[in-house]
């Protein structure tokens, strides 16, 4: 299917979209209406690892021409060592992609708004299928790593671009939404930040939807329902009350956090932390048990004009993430990894030129170097060597957009 057709399943999506605004207002859960559509900056190139598939979104083509840009989703299920593409087909792309991964095998993909695209689509795929099928979202897809989460049982929570960035949540099949919490709710959680977007969620094995958000202040802003035993239903849980579960950061001279990354890891959940303050950013990973308490890993700094260009979660069986820093000269590129709670962070050695996103999948890092069409991916474990695993062109219908 050519990437043109958009404009047809787009005409479908919209009536389809309508419908299910419709089935929202008609509920009696609180519901969100539609926004006004306006675009995001896609979000940077993110890797994510559960028990059943890996999976790594980046961009490809022209990069200096958003038209000519698309982003793909590449898929390696567990036991394989190979990399396939793997993005949904029919859509344009050109806005960026989330994707959710499940830990039992269902993926959701969410696609950006872009110049052909005045909605986010979702698409969901079934544990080990290879086709996609449509689903909708009653609002615009927010652009974040984590902004779209499946569960175990094929449950969808969302996070939108709209004033307030609420949480939208669909039982399996993602048919019927309702309104999980906002920014707003959440800030009334916790008297020790405020809560300025919702940035990431995620879906436990168990069911309990959790919220990653940013924060002024010290307080790593991660969220759960006070009420976890709700979480237990095929559909996650209504609105109701909300705690923080996040740690503090103390007196580290921190004034804002930001949860990038957040994902499943088993018992809870592992992300990763960007924090800043008095001129300084640096990035640390969370784990947060299941009924535990949360723990943080060492900082680890982020120079004055460097960025954090990719990060991976669920390495080493769920716990592992990773993070890419890029600085102002092109080969200021520094790979650093994480095993999980206990761990320090850890380098396999420079990555290969080029690099532009990241996947850990157990003691592994794959490294993903894009040219055009072409994909190199590389991989190394420990401290390297890095060494090349497969060569890839990927389709690109250039001028499909224009």
């Amino acid at each position: 299917m050519s990437r043109r057709a958009w404009v047809v399943i787009g005409a479908l999506l919209v009536v389809a979209v309508a419908l299910v605004v419709a089935l929202v207002a008609s509920s009696d859960r609180p519901t969100v209406s539609v926004p006004t559509v306006a675009l995001q900056t896609p979000p940077p190139p993110a890797g994510s690892t559960t028990p059943t598939v890996a999976t790594v979104v980046l961009p490809m083509g022209h990069l200096a021409d958003p038209a000519n840009t698309f982003y793909e989703l590449f898929d390696r299920s567990a036991g394989s060592p190979t990399w396939t593409l793997s993005t949904p087909p029919g859509v344009a792309d050109n806005g960026g992609l989330v994707v959710g991964p499940s830990s039992g095998g269902v993926v959701t993909a969410g696609f950006l708004p872009s110049a052909d695209l005045t909605f986010s689509v979702l698409a969901t795929r079934a544990p080990g299928a290879s086709q996609w099928s449509p689903a909708e979202l009653p609002g615009t897809l927010a652009a974040e790593p984590d902004g779209l989460a499946t569960g175990p049982a094929g449950q969808t929570a969302a996070v939108l671009s709209s004033t307030g960035t609420p949480v939208l949540a669909a039982g399996p099949g993602a048919t019927t939404w309702h309104r999980l919490v906002s920014a707003a709710e959440l800030t009334e959680a916790t008297g020790g930040c405020r809560v300025t977007r919702v940035s990431a969620v995620a879906v436990t094995t168990s069911g309990l939807p959790v919220v990653g958000a940013r924060c002024t202040g010290a307080d790593v802003g991660l969220f759960e329902p006070a009420s976890p035993a709700t979480a237990s239903s095929p559909d996650l849980p209504a609105p109701g009350r909300w705690v923080r579960v996040g740690p503090s950061l103390g007196s580290s001279g921190v004034t804002a956090t930001t949860v990038l990354r957040l994902q499943d890891d088993g018992p809870g959940v592992a992300g990763l932390v960007e924090t800043s303050g008095a001129g300084r950013s640096s990035v640390v990973a969370v784990w947060d048990p299941a009924g535990g308490t949360a723990t943080i890993s060492a900082p680890l700094t982020v120079p004055t004009g460097w960025t954090v260009q990719a990060t991976a979660t669920g390495g080493n069986a769920g716990p592992g993430l990773a993070v890419l820093l890029r600085g102002p000269a092109a080969s200021d590129v520094r790979l650093t990894t994480v095993a999980g709670p206990g761990g320090a962070w850890s380098s396999p050695g420079p990555p290969p030129a080029g690099t532009s996103a990241v996947a850990t999948v157990g003691d592994e890092v794959d490294a993903f170097v894009p040219a055009g069409a072409e994909l190199r991916i590389w991989a190394a474990t420990g401290s390297g060597p890095w060494h090349r695993t497969a060569d890839l062109i990927v389709p690109i219908q250039y001028g499909s957009s224009s």
